[in-house]
């Protein structure tokens, strides 16, 4: 279980101080998804970078499964924007990449490759290099990357905005089948109200003013068949755009 209690993080510089977290508190059960929302500089990043063990200077807890995070005893996956690939390695390369490194590997079960490239359908890609790549090819490597891996909690930045809308619900759809059958704890931070409510078992609104949590909501669509064509969907959707609209203007005002 991820347990987040009173979380603030203040940046400090030589004349003067910034918070970009505030008494932060949220609980996501063992093999849970949360999704979060929330407008430029409301401290989405910040809070990646305490999750993945970057930011280590702020107030309050934060316990993994009872643990401080800690990269060096967690398994900690990053899913980044731009795929985070390397250029000058294949697509093989690229997969096993995040095991050879977390746990000093040279060589990486050929087999467990294979079946997780199997899986998101990039089998007979193995050699092709990231240029080579649609964007939802490249978007498949770095799930396989992250998942070959069996994280402990993964985390994703926005990881399917750069896509177009048809490709980003299809690697929905691929996400969720391999995390059905890992069932990874995941952080997914979103600008999209819809991808918040097909992949979010939980969904936190963050306000734009000081990194505070403005409402969590406990999804009850997900996990459903065929959601996004659901009644339900829509007005939940319908539901958060208006108070994210709501909200966000009171604090302008």
């Amino acid at each position: 279980m991820l347990e987040i209690k009173d979380l603030s993080v203040t940046y400090q510089s030589s004349d003067e101080s910034y918070i970009a977290l505030q008494n932060i508190n949220l609980s996501l059960p063992s093999g849970g998804t949360c999704a979060i929302i929330g407008p430029s500089g409301c401290g989405k990043s910040t809070l990646l970078k305490v999750l993945a063990g970057i930011i280590t200077d702020y107030e309050g807890t934060v316990l993994f499964d009872g643990n401080p995070i800690l990269p060096s005893k967690q398994k900690i996956g990053f899913i980044p924007q731009n795929y985070g690939l390397l250029p000058w390695k294949n697509v093989y390369e690229n997969i096993c990449l995040g095991v050879k490194l977390k746990n000093r590997q040279l060589k990486v079960n050929k087999s467990s490759v294979e079946f997780m490239m199997r899986q998101l359908g990039i089998d007979g890609l193995e050699k092709r290099y990231p240029g080579e790549l649609s964007g939802g090819q490249q978007q498949r490597v770095s799930l396989a990357r992250s998942f070959l891996l069996k994280p402990d909690l993964l985390l994703m930045d926005e990881p399917f905005s750069a896509l177009d809308a048809i490709t980003r619900e299809e690697i929905q759809d691929v996400f969720l089948e391999v995390w059905k059958r890992q069932a990874v704890s995941t952080i997914l931070v979103t600008h999209y109200v819809e991808e918040a409510v097909y992949l979010g078992q939980k969904i936190i609104i963050l306000s734009s003013h000081l990194g505070q949590v403005s409402k969590i909501i406990d999804n009850p669509l997900f996990g459903g068949k065929d959601i996004r064509k659901d009644k339900g969907f829509f007005e939940l959707s319908l539901y958060l755009r208006n108070f994210i609209k709501k909200d966000w203007a009171d604090v302008g005002e």
